[in-house]
């Protein structure tokens, strides 16, 4: 599969280390995590206290040099708790798969994954 077409599928995840917060259903408060890496279908975001699978969640996080914020819907697609071994070097965490993702957020997300492309060609 070509870059282009990893690119638009979705399916080319780029490392995106930004403070994020969460915010779950039945919690009054944000939490605050990191973002490890991102795309136009969701994000890894490191995070200790592991929620479950199905888990509605909202995701907003800052763009690079913008005071704009993304603020995404999104369920608890798979997680990664700490183990002996751990998957692809990530750190504890938890995968998040976008829901509804609006127009303008999928241009903001593909706009930081083809600004990550234009650094790193090749990849």
């Amino acid at each position: 599969m070509a870059q282009s077409e990893r690119r638009s599928s979705g399916m080319l995840r780029v490392p995106f280390i930004r403070r994020c917060a969460l915010e779950w259903e039945g919690r009054p408060d944000p939490t605050s995590a990191f973002t490890v890496n991102i795309n136009v279908l969701g994000a890894y975001v490191a995070f200790d206290d592991m929620p479950h699978l199905g888990d509605p969640v909202r995701f907003r996080v800052r763009l690079p040099e913008t005071e704009r914020e993304l603020s995404i819907d999104g369920v608890v697609a798979w997680v990664n708790p700490r183990q002996q071994h751990p998957v692809h070097s990530l750190p504890p965490g938890f995968g998040i798969s976008f829901r509804a993702l609006s127009d303008e957020n999928r241009r903001a997300i593909e706009g930081v994954v083809d600004e990550y492309v234009a650094r790193h060609p090749g990849r």
